[in-house]
């Protein structure tokens, strides 16, 4: 398969970037791809017509399961199945549901842990990945009805309510000691969310406010302001 688009060369590096990392950097390493996956369109639009009707905990069960003393691994075919479910596993990864390295020690026994992180990156995260890009590229981009939907609006004062969150964020993360890479990234990921909320589309604020949220906790960031935001969004009835 051809990977064409920014989004896709970003996706398709980030997971690289995952499959040869050390045991040390594998949980940063996700959550790059946690961050790829919230920032592009693409992505986001394949995930919420995956997500619908999709029951995580049940696809969860049936996939990881245990036969004695051994773990067996029984990934879905399907890639509108394989999708969510893999990126529901990542996002246990990344907030510590799940520990990335005991599920690859116990799904892909190896040598070593080493070993083992990278067997389930050459079999699951390889599946997930052409899975996902097959569903942008061949799915739903040639089924445009599959990711119709009613847009539902925000409230017109929401955006000027967090026009002030926004900016301390943005000059908090500017003024950080954080390396510059991860310092323009999640200034990036504010400006889209600047956009969503731009938008009033109720969905996309969620999208992104989700990856935002997400990646200034783990730069242990703006904790006022998190809160802050997730108080306005749940009285403007963006969320819950």
């Amino acid at each position: 398969m051809e990977y064409t688009g920014e989004g896709i060369e970003a996706l398709v590096a980030a997971l690289d970037d995952l499959q040869t990392s050390g045991l040390i950097m594998a949980d940063k390493k996700i959550r790059s791809v946690l961050k790829c996956l919230a920032y592009y369109s693409e992505f986001r639009t394949v995930l919420a017509y995956c997500n619908e009707g999709f029951d995580y905990a049940a696809e969860k069960r049936k996939a990881l399961q245990k036969a004695g003393d051994y773990h067996v691994l029984r990934l879905p075919t399907n890639p509108k199945t394989l999708v969510p479910l893999v990126a529901g596993l990542m996002v246990e990864f990344d907030d510590g549901t799940e520990d990335f390295i005991a599920f690859c020690s116990d799904y892909y026994p190896a040598a070593g842990r080493q070993e083992s992180m990278e067997a389930c990156c050459n079999d699951m995260m390889e599946r997930f990945k052409l899975a996902l890009v097959s569903l942008v590229v061949d799915g739903v981009k040639e089924e445009a009805p599959l990711v119709e939907r009613t847009v539902e609006f925000a409230p017109e004062g929401l955006q000027k309510q967090t026009e002030y969150l926004l900016v301390a964020m943005v000059r908090a993360v500017d003024e950080s000691a954080l390396p510059e890479t991860d310092r323009k990234e999640l200034l990036l990921m504010l400006e889209g969310y600047s956009a969503a909320l731009d938008t009033r589309d109720t969905l996309m604020i969620k999208a992104l406010w989700l990856g935002v949220k997400r990646a200034l906790v783990s730069c242990r960031m703006c904790p006022k302001e998190i809160a802050a935001m997730d108080e306005l969004l749940r009285l403007y009835l963006v969320s819950k």
